[in-house]
């Protein structure tokens, strides 16, 4: 195995390591490449391309190099949201700098009504699955009255300012009355170096002609259908050859651990 892969599996009970030779697609952890710290420092460029990481999962989420538009994977299509919002199909061969994907079979699917906005969702989600310290993938089909959600600007090659403060001005794009699916992952606190915790959410209209990360939104009062995956743990894959990468990040310099 090569040195800059790493597998992160989270356990149930006491079962023992997983033999991920052994699964099948849908049985395989979260995949990522790279991981959200990463991009906290500066981190845009990355030598995975969608050709390989659609080898990896057809339902997931991430970003371009330099920042090149938002990125949605849902049901084996690979989307690209530009910087001004138009919505197109991915190139094979662009590559990501960040990007979490798994083959998504839904273990449990129930309906929610009275939904009023995105806060209410994510507490209703947090009622049903069995445990917070284990990630999910989970895919909501849904209609807005009102969203918002950010797109990604295009950035020079050797800038390597913090995402945080590139997200100030990011783009907005904002609809109403549309329906589409939510793409994305529970994440534990525990595992928030990886990603977004405790929810990272992309959407995407059901034209494919709007999408981006959810920002926020008012749910119309239609039901709302939640399709949840457990996942056993997360599988990554790190930048390699990647200076920005490789150096000491400021937000890890003066972090120390003792027990």
């Amino acid at each position: 195995m090569k040195k800059n892969k790493a597998i992160i599996t989270s356990f149930i009970s006491s079962m023992s390591f997983l033999a991920l030779s052994g699964q099948n697609q849908q049985e395989k952890p979260i995949f990522h490449y790279s991981v959200m710290d990463a991009m906290r420092n500066g981190v845009y460029i990355g030598e995975l391309s969608i050709k390989s990481l659609a080898d990896r999962g057809s339902f997931g989420l991430g970003t371009y190099n330099h920042l090149d538009g938002e990125m949605i994977a849902l049901d084996g299509i690979f989307y690209r949201i530009a910087s001004d919002g138009h919505v197109t199909k991915a190139a094979l061969e662009r590559e990501v700098p960040f990007a979490a994907v798994a083959f998504f079979r839904a273990d449990r699917e129930f309906e929610a009504s009275g939904i009023k906005n995105i806060e209410m969702l994510q507490r209703e989600i947090i009622s049903k699955i069995p445990s917070l310290n284990k990630p999910y993938a989970i895919r909501i089909e849904c209609t807005f009255e009102s969203i918002v959600v950010g797109g990604a600007k295009k950035i020079e090659d050797k800038n390597t300012t913090g995402l945080a403060e590139l997200m100030k001005t990011r783009p907005l794009y904002k609809s109403e009355k549309i329906s589409g699916t939510m793409v994305g992952f529970y994440n534990p606190p525990s595992f928030a170096s990886i990603d977004l915790s405790p929810f990272h959410f992309h959407f995407i209209s059901d034209d494919k002609t709007f999408g981006g990360h959810l920002v926020s939104g008012d749910l119309s009062s239609l039901k709302i259908k939640i399709s949840i995956d457990e996942k056993p743990g997360y599988e990554i894959l790190l930048p390699n050859q990647n200076e920005t990468f490789n150096k000491p990040w400021p937000q890890q310099g003066s972090t120390r651990s003792s027990y």
